[in-house]
């Protein structure tokens, strides 16, 4: 089976993403999803790919203190627009707000927030935290959160790509992660093996870039950062 992976860059990768794709990024708890985060916005930047954040939770502001902390510059995630869904840290250029109900969020004000907020291009929408609205619901209401998730899939104004931390889904439901893995578009892996990052294509549309993976060593971050 690992004599079939291809080995990509991470901009092949993204760019083999497809208008109206709902990306699920699985992640471990100790892969620090913060890093490639910061890979994927200062590429869509330097390639004039409008980028869109939504913070769950204060969950931007927890990537934004681990990167500070590695060393990573952050100015440029700081100048990415933002909108809030709960929480009450304002890290970024925050232009709209969106509270959490007590079972979920309210989609038809979020639509209405990113509608008046997104450019005309095709946006880049990583999504960050989702997984910590999933462990406060029952079984019923994540389910309905799923739905929720689906019938963004298909918007071909953006691509949205959902940070999950993998085992705190697992641990809460394998069902709800199973559906999310069957109404997302493409399934990305990213995990830290001893000191080696790796991000693997699990499942795409786009047949140049499934099975494929991008990985570097921690002492190639700074490497990665100055491109």
């Amino acid at each position: 089976m690992n004599e079939s992976k291809r080995d990509l860059t991470l901009d092949s990768i993204l760019l083999g993403i497809k208008p109206g794709e709902t990306v699920l990024v699985e992640y471990t708890p100790i892969s620090s999803p913060e890093i490639l985060l910061y890979l994927m916005i200062t590429k869509c930047m330097k390639r004039g790919v409008p980028v869109i954040i939504d913070d769950i939770a204060d969950t931007f502001s927890e990537y934004i203190t681990r990167l500070k902390i590695l060393g990573v510059p952050t100015e440029d995630l700081l100048n990415a627009p933002v909108i809030k869904i709960g929480g009450d840290k304002n890290v970024g250029k925050v232009l709209g707000n969106v509270e959490i109900g007590r079972y979920s969020l309210d989609f038809v004000a979020y639509s209405e927030v990113y509608e008046k907020v997104a450019p005309k291009e095709i946006v880049c929408n990583p999504v960050l935290g989702i997984h910590k609205l999933f462990v406060s619901l029952d079984l019923q209401d994540a389910r309905g959160l799923v739905r929720n998730i689906a019938s963004f899939v298909g918007n071909e104004t953006r691509f949205a790509v959902y940070f999950i931390n993998r085992e705190i889904l697992k641990e809460k439901s394998l069902e709800i992660l199973g559906l999310l893995e069957e109404i997302s578009t493409s399934v990305f892996r990213w995990e830290l093996h001893k000191e080696v990052y790796k991000l693997s294509v699990i499942k795409s549309p786009n047949p140049d870039i499934l099975g494929s993976e991008f990985s570097f060593s921690a002492a190639d971050l700074s490497k990665l950062i100055k491109r």
